[in-house]
């Protein structure tokens, strides 16, 4: 009977997520998905994509008027044909960053310490 309880409060949760936080899921390119620190991603031609937290955090708190918005830098580590990258994003720049034959935006950083961060990946040569 705990299991069950247990099984149903873990939907009910997920149901009243507002947007997908995607762990160890398959991402196609020009497609936007969010990782949670620790969450990875499988991204084309056998690579993967890990999130490992951020660091060095002066972003503005919510609610709360700040004369500078602040950034934040997303690590991240690129996997492919073992070899592994670091990958440092910033919340303030959403300048795409090289990644193999794709660029990678942060489009979305959500607040709190371990943040939810939206990406999109992207070929090189287009946006």
């Amino acid at each position: 009977m705990k299991l069950q309880a247990a099984v149903l409060l873990t939907v009910a949760m997920s149901a009243g997520c507002s947007s997908p936080v995607r762990t160890g899921t398959r991402v196609s390119v020009h497609e936007e998905f969010t990782l949670l620190p620790g969450g990875r991603a499988a991204l084309p031609q056998q690579a993967t994509l890990r999130y490992i937290g951020i660091d060095q955090d002066s972003r503005c708190p919510p609610k709360v008027t700040c004369v500078w918005a602040g950034d934040a830098m997303v690590k991240l580590a690129f996997e492919q044909a073992g070899r592994t990258a670091d990958v440092v994003l910033h919340a303030a720049d959403p300048t795409p960053q090289a990644l193999g034959p794709w660029t990678l935006t942060l489009l979305r950083l959500e607040p709190g310490a371990s943040p939810a961060a939206t990406l999109r990946l992207d070929d090189a040569g287009r946006p």
